[in-house]
């Protein structure tokens, strides 16, 4: 769960691979009784630590408290979205309990010194992290957090969690998270069904080919220790373990472990040597290891470098079209508004670190807004445009969404805009984002709606979405809010070339018609981890893992397809196609074709295909509906 010092740990020990969880039909009536609950147990951890905080004592049922609340080592190695639904309740109560104090402390003039102790103790008492990982993450967090307390002192504990825990069971309740909007054009005509039909895959579609999370970790060291109870092992200073499974192989391993630079290299290779044709290079973004404790400007800067250099030589004269990634930010997930008047905690060093190195492929009339804010857009020729969003100011552990949430509009505002404009031009757009706007749990839900609605007015200009960030060779369907029978819009997301974790290195290659630029197939090509390490001395031996619409029968993978697709995966009859959707999911992954997933599990994964924004559950109860059968 690689959660929490509640909040000032929590978000950079979670792993960025979430998915969707169905709720229990009795969910919410389940909830409002453990809420009740929740706060009593609240009430109570407020007394007994105030009462540790005055006297030194931890009382019997304060120590009691703790050792109920530790972290177990499976617990630190689960995302949120894997938990049981009822965990939700106990993770917000834990973070308001905690944070309530934190922020009642600072209140009352603690230090910063006397709040870094208050928080480390508790992380390591309970358990959140290796001491060494709490202080770091600590160390790197608390200047931004202090800020914001100081600067917003009504923003509440309620708030921060249920920002960062964002669920039914952690309520955001605050009008001025939920009630900014963009300023949508109205729509001239009904939602209907795109009438841009493209045809099925033909001979001169264009090829396209996505890279996304390298994970590019330079201290990973080969026979390292691969099971070290931190975000991120297989690192130079770990060790080597006496059990010979648990050391690092040399092409990356399916633990929690990044990416060695042998397979950095190979990846970017193979796509060069073996998709020459490809017209353009979708990189979206994440090339910083999982190392969140002990990130700085000068490490992240000198690992991208060697990415981006290796890209421009391999790709001169393809345009490689780049976006940033959580990771990319130092510390990781914090992207700070440029409005902010404090200079240490500007993000101009990485936009206008990237303005510089993406100059090899976009054109100049780019640079303003990447060195404003990260994102940008170009016309790739005529008739066909891309928009590189910058996203990560939605992230939910980004701190910033604290301090003045409205200013997440402004990006969303300036999307519409391009589109409007696209619009009227008659252009056919890509949009690529990191992180998915969907309804994985990491998007801020607010920032979720804005971007279905603007989705929903310019469905028939955005001829496709391109995300990464999950690690997962998935998509989503986007349906109309107006007239939810109808599919709008698909977001695709690229896997990850890094193993991290319990997956095998991928990259997809799309093909794109020529006229309407939506997908009609793409192609998923992987290698597998275990045969490549039993045998180190040579490269990785790559291979096409399946067609889409071949393997699902599809005559193109416009959204009305992928509904249709969907909806016959959600029957009992297509049961074990959809095991097979799940399966090449995880990318043929040993560790988790060997766990398995039972029904529940793959309505899970289904239902994360077809939920947009955050508790509309429409489409999900549609397929339970037809699911058990």
């Amino acid at each position: 769960m690689k959660i929490i010092l509640v909040s000032l740990v929590v978000g950079l020990l979670l792993v960025s691979c979430q998915g969707y969880q169905v709720k229990p039909r009795n969910y919410n009536q389940t909830i409002q009784q453990l809420n009740r609950e929740y706060v009593k147990l609240e009430e109570e951890f407020r007394r007994e630590f105030q009462t540790w905080r005055q006297s030194g004592v931890k009382t019997p049922r304060y120590k009691e408290m703790l050792e109920t609340w530790k972290f177990t080592e499976d617990h630190r190695r689960k995302d949120l979205e894997d938990l049981p639904v009822r965990m939700e309740g106990v993770l917000c109560t834990l973070c308001r309990s905690v944070v309530s104090q934190l922020m009642d402390l600072r209140k009352q003039g603690a230090s910063r010194e006397e709040l870094h102790g208050v928080a480390y103790e508790l992380c390591t008492t309970l358990q959140i992290q290796e001491p060494d990982v709490c202080r770091g993450v600590i160390d790197l967090n608390i200047d931004f957090f202090l800020f914001i307390f100081d600067d917003r002192p009504t923003v509440g504990a309620d708030t921060l969690c249920a920002v960062v825990f964002q669920s039914s069971a952690c309520t955001l309740s605050d009008p001025e998270f939920i009630n900014w909007s963009v300023n949508v054009n109205p729509r001239s005509a009904p939602i209907t069904e795109s009438k841009y039909f493209p045809n099925a895959r033909g001979p001169n579609d264009i090829k396209i080919v996505q890279i996304t999370d390298l994970h590019y970790d330079p201290l990973y060291l080969v026979d390292h220790n691969a099971v070290c109870n931190r975000p991120a092992c297989c690192r130079n200073d770990q060790g080597i373990p006496n059990d010979p499974s648990h050391r690092a192989g040399k092409w990356g391993d399916y633990r929690d472990c990044d990416s060695p630079w042998d397979a950095v290299d190979d990846v970017i290779d193979h796509v060069a040597d073996n998709h020459p044709d490809a017209a353009y290079i979708y990189h979206t973004g994440d090339i910083i290891d999982h190392g969140v404790w002990e990130t700085s400007v000068s490490h992240n800067i000198q690992t991208m470098n060697r990415v981006y250099v290796k890209l421009a030589e391999r790709f001169p004269n393809t345009p490689v079209y780049n976006i940033i990634g959580n990771h990319e930010a130092h510390p990781t997930n914090v992207f700070a508004p440029s409005t902010v008047p404090e200079r240490q905690f500007s993000m101009e060093w990485l936009y206008s670190y990237s303005a510089d190195m993406w100059a090899t492929w976009l054109p100049q009339a780019t640079q303003s807004t990447i060195r404003d804010g990260g994102f940008y857009t170009a016309l790739v020729r005529p008739g066909f445009r891309v928009i590189g969003l910058n996203n990560q100011d939605c992230y939910t552990y980004n701190w910033w969404i604290l301090w003045k949430p409205d200013y997440l509009s402004n990006q969303l505002q300036w999307l519409h805009d391009v589109l409007l404009q696209a619009e009227r031009n008659n252009e056919k757009v890509h949009i690529l984002a990191h992180i998915p706007y969907s309804s994985s749990g990491s998007t801020f839900r607010t920032c979720q709606r804005e971007f279905r609605r603007i989705v929903e007015r310019f469905y028939d200009t955005i001829s496709g979405q391109f995300n990464g960030h999950t690690h997962r060779d998935e998509f989503n369907v986007f349906y109309s809010r107006e007239n939810p029978e109808h599919a709008i819009n698909v977001a695709w997301n690229g896997g990850s070339t890094t193993a991290f974790s319990n997956i095998n290195p991928n990259y997809i290659v799309y093909y794109v018609d020529p006229e309407t630029y939506q997908v009609t197939d793409f192609e998923s090509y992987i290698f597998n981890l275990t045969d490549a390490n039993r045998f180190p001395e040579r490269r990785p031996e790559w291979y096409q893992l399946y067609s889409f619409a071949e393997e699902f029968n599809m005559h193109n993978l416009s959204p009305q397809e992928a509904d249709k697709m969907v909806k016959r995966l959600g029957t009992p009859a297509g049961r074990e196609e959809l095991r097979r959707y799940w399966q090449f999911k995880v990318k043929m992954g040993d560790p988790s074709l060997e766990a398995g997933c039972d029904d529940d599990c793959l309505l899970n994964h289904l239902c994360g295909v077809v939920v947009s924004e955050m508790d509309d559950d429409v489409k999900c109860e549609e397929l339970r509906a037809t699911f058990f059968d």
